[in-house]
């Protein structure tokens, strides 16, 4: 069995692992796992394998929902950030719905910080292995692998429900009577008449009438105590403008330079540095090729062509520094 140190130094070697061609999931950790397409689970199996913790995960996984699922099963998972450790594997949904089902990125947890935010490290993140910054905004939960080393688990499972104590339901307590108007007893018991009142804001929110007050509950308070009606999605921060670096690597500053320019051309893309399937299509509309959301040799042809380097439908460091003299030209 292996440790949280030996899973975060795995972790750390795989940093700046990209794909080549850019857009096209494929990398020395799909060919390890035997299969071509988003990678970021695959990254947490292939560092798990390697630092002797894949039982610890749960075992392979490229489906974050079934990873997700299969901690649940053990009694490994928790709902939000409350006790978060280094070495958990964090799980999220970025239409912000908070639910298992919905799913669709995952990473590891480096480093823990005050203000509710943490440091991951994240496959296929931007196409590549890199570090990032969360908060609670877009996870769902988190699961506790079983290192040799690992932590216990916090005493519930992150949802408040009828015989739930503590400063969390206070907390809630006084959301709902500012939200309902009602006058629940601040007391920090979730008793008959707490659950009441989560099933009467369930049921005016549009939410699964549970009495249970979990991730789903909690982003809609969120915005029911702003006014609102439905949480709204987290905006992308994009990188910066300015002059990129013409250093062959194509990354989030190059790729949201690129789909600046495409929106220039009369495309409506999100400024985000990640190079997903519109911003795909975009380019290959742009190219003038078929636009399969698919970067192939046709593609990379074409893009080649357009740059004026050596044409040999491999996308490389060569063309990627091509497309950053261009871009930073305002000819691309």
């Amino acid at each position: 069995m292996g440790s949280v140190a030996g899973m975060l130094a795995q972790m750390r070697k795989l940093l700046g692992t990209g794909e080549n061609p850019p857009g096209s999931n494929r990398n020395h950790i799909t060919r390890w796992y035997g299969m071509t397409g988003p990678w970021c689970d695959m990254t947490v199996s292939y560092a798990a394998a390697h630092s002797d913790n894949l039982s610890a995960v749960c075992g392979k996984f490229a489906y974050t929902v079934a990873h997700a699922q299969a901690f649940q099963k053990r009694g490994r998972w928790h709902y939000g950030l409350g006790g978060i450790r280094p070495g958990d594997v964090v799980f999220f949904d970025w239409s912000g719905s908070r639910s298992i089902g919905a799913i669709d990125h995952v990473g590891v947890v480096e480093a823990v910080h005050s203000g509710g935010t943490i440091t991951t490290i994240e496959g296929n993140t931007s196409d590549q292995c890199l570090r990032r910054r969360r908060n609670s905004s877009t996870i769902v939960g988190y699961g506790r692998p079983g290192y040799g080393d690992a932590k216990p688990m916090p005493p519930s499972d992150g949802i408040l429900r009828k015989g739930s104590k503590g400063p969390a339901v206070k907390t809630l307590q006084q959301n709902l009577n500012k939200v309902l108007g009602t006058k629940l007893a601040v007391d920090g018991d979730f008793g008959t008449a707490t659950d009441k009142a989560v099933r009467d804001f369930q049921k005016k929110y549009g939410l699964t009438v549970d009495g249970q007050y979990g991730p789903a509950s909690a982003v809609v308070m969120k915005a029911a105590l702003k006014g609102g009606t439905k949480p709204q999605p987290p905006a992308p921060r994009p990188p910066a403008t300015g002059k990129l670096a013409v250093d062959g690597k194509f990354g989030p500053a190059t790729c949201a330079a690129m789909q600046r320019a495409l929106n220039r051309h009369g495309a409506k893309l999100a400024v985000d540095g990640s190079f997903g399937p519109l911003t795909k299509k975009a380019l290959q509309s742009y190219l003038k090729v078929t636009a399969d959301g698919v970067v192939g040799p046709n593609t990379v042809k074409a893009l080649q062509k357009k740059l004026g380097s050596g044409v040999d439908g491999q996308w490389g460091s060569d063309t990627t520094r091509h497309l950053q003299q261009a871009l930073n030209a305002g000819t691309f």
